[in-house]
């Protein structure tokens, strides 16, 4: 098996846990089984999006009881996750699990477009996804991911591109959180650092029971609020193939400056 088709593997054992880096969907037509539109070659991002002034929380947020013990809609709070990091424009992420790791930034306008540097059971990878096209980079060159080429590499790093596109696309976020009906408010506020040293008061909300996303089953999912409202991470536990994996991801510098560069 080529190095490609392994980390491929590897995304598609983690589909079910991304979700929540989750927020402003590139137009708000897209849906989360829809596939980047190929490009003939990357090509360098537009000027960086700068941090919003004087950011306030919108209403999908501050509407949710986010008192100790108290039940919170899992349509509600999707919604509310989707909308506040889509009102930032623009962040990074920090990613860690057993066979996954690294770090991505992401930019939602006027395109949804990432680029993260990730470590897999199958080594490093650089991967982007621009103009439309996803571009990952094993140590070999970048190769054009196409999920309908004749080439298998291209073939297999459509695939991973898609899956991998998971844990930072927008429209993936509140419908992942919305398939669990109920969720609930921890009773005591946490404290996180994130890899930019910042330390935060964060609200934990516990999805209440297991719940199926796209018939994939998800045993738990974490959220974290900030008080202001601002997304501070995500945590899922989920069963596949008979053994269960769990990803962590924590957002940092939301609003600041992104560049999102060709790979190779």
């Amino acid at each position: 098996m080529t190095k490609t088709a392994g980390f491929a593997l590897t995304a598609l054992a983690m589909l079910v846990l991304a979700g929540c880096s989750g927020a402003p969907a590139a137009s708000e037509s897209e849906t989360p089984d829809a596939a980047p539109t190929a490009s003939a070659s990357p090509t360098a991002s537009a000027t960086p999006t700068p941090e919003p002034a004087g950011w306030t929380a919108p209403e999908e947020c501050t509407g949710i009881d986010v008192s100790p013990g108290a039940a919170v809609a899992g349509e509600a709070l999707g919604a509310c996750m989707q909308k506040a990091l889509s009102s930032y424009g623009t962040g990074r992420e920090t990613i860690s699990g057993e066979e996954l790791g690294g770090e991505i930034e992401f930019r939602y306008a006027p395109d949804f477009e990432f680029q993260g540097s990730l470590e897999t059971g199958d080594g490093p990878i650089e991967i982007t996804f621009l103009d439309g096209t996803v571009w990952i980079d094993s140590g070999e060159g970048p190769v054009k991911g196409d999920t309908a080429s004749s080439d298998p590499e291209e073939q297999m790093a459509g695939v991973a591109g898609e899956l991998y596109r998971v844990f930072s696309d927008p429209s993936f976020a509140g419908d992942l959180i919305a398939a669990s009906p109920t969720w609930t408010v921890a009773s005591a506020q946490e404290s996180i650092t994130l890899a930019n040293g910042d330390t935060v008061a964060a609200t934990r909300i516990t999805s209440d029971a297991p719940f199926d996303w796209y018939d994939l089953p998800v045993q738990q999912y974490v959220v974290w609020l900030a008080e202001d409202w601002t997304p501070v991470g995500s945590e899922g536990t989920a069963s596949f193939f008979g053994s269960s994996s769990t990803i962590t991801q924590h957002y940092y510098d939301l609003g600041e400056p992104v560049e999102i560069t060709p790979v190779g």
